[in-house]
C-alpha cells in the first residue's frame, strides 16, 4: 500500500479535509471516512509534518506505521473470523458455495490468486461447474445448534452457545449493560454505605 501510494494520499486528503480541523482541535476519527484505518495511525506524523525535524519525522512515520501494520492485522483476524462464522459454520440457504485461494505467496498472484478467482466467478456466472472444490462447512456441535438464551436486558432471543458468547461481548449489549448500571438503584445497604461515605469526607 505504501508503494501504491497510499502516504501521499494521507497528506493530500489531511492537507484538503482535516488541517483546519486539527487546527481548531475540532477533528473526529469516529465519523464518516475518517474512521478508515490510516488516519489515527497516522495522524502524530501529519500535524507534525511542517514543523518537525527530519529524525522526528522519521520516528513518526516509523510509529505510524508499525501502528497502521497492527490494526490492519487485527481487522483481517476480524473479517477472517467473520467469514468463517457467517459462511462456514451456520450458512444460511441463500449463501453461496466459498472458496479458498492460497494468498501467502504475493509473487504467485497471478497464478494462484487472479486465475482461479476468476475461472470460479466465470463458471457461476455461465452456470457451469467450478474447476475447484469449495471449501466444506465446519460442523457445529449439536447442543450449541440447539440452545436457547434470553437477553431480557436487549429483548433478543440468541441460538446457540458461541452466538450467546458473542452477544455478551457485543457493543449494543455493553453499551445497554453499562446505562442500566447507572440508572439502576443501589441497593439499601449501598445507599447507607454512600450516604455515610458522603456526610463524613470518604471515611
Amino acid at each position: 500500500m505504501m508503494e501504491a501510494g497510499l502516504l501521499e494520499e494521507l497528506q493530500n486528503f489531511h492537507r484538503r479535509y482535516n488541517q483546519e480541523r486539527v487546527a481548531e482541535n475540532s477533528q473526529d476519527y469516529q465519523q464518516g471516512i475518517f474512521q478508515s484505518i490510516g488516519f489515527k495511525e497516522f495522524h502524530q506524523f501529519l500535524v507534525s509534518e511542517a514543523q518537525s525535524p527530519e529524525e522526528v519525522r522519521h520516528q513518526l512515520l516509523d510509529q505510524a506505521l508499525q501502528a497502521f501494520r497492527t490494526v490492519t492485522k487485527r481487522y483481517a483476524r476480524k473479517q477472517n473470523k467473520w467469514v468463517r462464522n457467517r459462511f462456514l459454520r451456520r450458512p444460511g440457504t441463500n449463501v453461496p458455495p466459498v472458496f479458498g485461494l492460497d494468498v501467502s505467496d504475493l509473487s504467485q498472484w497471478e497464478e494462484s490468486v487472479w486465475e482461479p478467482a476468476a475461472q470460479v466467478v466465470e463458471s457461476f456466472l455461465k452456470g457451469q461447474k467450478p474447476p475447484m472444490e469449495p471449501l466444506r462447512l465446519e460442523p457445529v456441535p449439536a447442543e450449541e445448534k440447539q440452545s436457547c438464551h434470553l437477553c431480557g436486558l436487549c429483548s433478543r432471543v440468541i441460538i446457540g452457545d458461541r452466538e450467546w458468547r458473542a452477544h455478551l461481548k457485543s457493543r449494543s449489549h455493553l453499551s445497554l449493560l453499562k446505562k442500566s448500571q447507572r440508572s439502576a438503584p443501589l441497593p439499601p445497604t449501598q445507599r447507607l454505605l454512600q450516604r455515610r461515605q458522603t456526610e463524613g469526607g470518604g471515611q
